[in-house]
């Protein structure tokens, strides 16, 4: 690799934990992949299949707080990938196992190239598990997922070492439905760790069969999630908003970690009520955090909407500095307070614009909170 690519695959582990093995296209055509039109991506540079010697390399960078080893497509590194069209990926996986025998260690993949005289062997590596997008086995399967896997697929999901299967809701129930029964006529709620229903989300960027499908699942997530909590309440899904309607049961990690982080910050304004804060938030935790916030004299919640992505973005880690400047004017001179996701290891955001910029523009502490 050269130097710009192997910043590139560092980048990527030390943030999230994922080691980018190759940039080759999968291929499969699926229409919500962020690779069709992206802009924020081109901030790094394709990369070329590593080799054994890469993958060491990598493995200098994953950080004790990193509960899984991810092998395939990043965030932002090599996003459209599937890890199982590199030839040495099953190699890979093992050595990966034995380096990290405490850690878990996966590749999120579709199954569309996962060969299927291997399953035994992955079977056999105890620490590790697939992340299966299946998306759905219904109707609107080909035209979410162009390339023709069905078949293969059949396959994958009754015999493989499955760890997480991960569906969208497109906005039709009873195909939610029938993916749900046909998983759990195979067990998988008892086998996999976990079963994920997603919105299906839509950026400024997305194409219009992904809008159209997108805007049917919005509409109707709130029936979605009723219908989960009535009749799956095993089944995770995704919150787009911290609002009660989400809430299912004790064990919400999306509302554990919202409440840890006001516990938190609440600490340090009742402690400083002579500093005044000013809170910057998304739209996804505006709301929950105006509510909660409201009896501190000395703290104003302000939301910054997503236009960087536009569309149905609403969560903290796509903020970005050309968005908090255009809608973010201080209550009163104080410290600024931003969600920690916006930054990453060299503190910049998505963009990668340096957290001094703010420091600048806004003649402020900046506390990443």
């Amino acid at each position: 690799m050269t130097q710009e690519e192997f910043y590139a695959f560092s980048y990527e582990i030390i943030n999230w934990g994922n080691i980018p093995i190759s940039s080759k296209n999968c291929g499969v055509g699926c229409i919500f992949c962020k690779v069709h039109k992206d802009p924020i991506l081109k901030r790094f540079p394709p990369l070329p299949q590593i080799t054994v010697e890469d993958l060491y390399e990598g493995f200098k960078f994953i950080r004790d707080s990193h509960n899984f080893v991810r092998l395939g497509a990043g965030v932002m590194v090599a996003a459209h990938t599937d890890p199982f069209l590199h030839p040495l990926i099953y190699d890979f996986i093992k050595r990966a196992s034995e380096y990290f025998p405490h850690k878990k260690i996966t590749t999120v993949t579709t199954g569309s190239y996962i060969s299927e005289d291997k399953i035994d062997y992955l079977w056999s590596i105890k620490n590790y598990g697939i992340d299966l997008s299946l998306v759905t086995m219904q109707e609107q399967r080909e035209i979410i997922v162009p390339r023709p896997t069905r078949d293969r697929l059949e396959t994958i999901w009754k015999e493989a070492p499955i760890r997480k299967i991960s569906l969208m809701f497109t906005g039709n129930l009873d195909a939610l439905k029938r993916d749900l029964d046909k998983l759990i006529g195979l067990n998988w709620h008892v086998k996999a760790k976990e079963i994920l229903v997603r919105r299906v989300e839509y950026t400024k960027f997305s194409p219009e069969k992904l809008n159209t499908i997108a805007y049917q699942s919005i509409e109707k997530y709130e029936e979605c999630i009723n219908f989960l909590k009535t009749n799956y309440p095993f089944i995770k899904f995704t919150v787009p908003h911290l609002d009660e309607l989400y809430l299912n049961g004790e064990e919400n990690e999306y509302f554990t970690e919202g409440k840890e982080r006001l516990s938190n910050i609440k600490n340090r304004f009742s402690k400083e009520q002579t500093t005044f804060f000013n809170v910057v938030c998304s739209a996804s935790s505006y709301k929950y955090f105006s509510n909660d916030l409201q009896n501190f004299s000395n703290v104003k919640v302000h939301l910054v909407e997503n236009q960087l992505y536009g569309g149905s973005v609403t969560i903290a880690g796509l903020l970005n500095h050309e968005d908090i400047m255009r809608d973010f004017i201080p209550t009163k001179a104080g410290v600024v307070v931003l969600p920690k996701e916006m930054y990453d290891h060299e503190d910049k955001e998505i963009t990668g614009r340096h957290i001094s910029e703010l420091q600048t523009h806004y003649k402020s502490e900046i506390w990443k909170a």
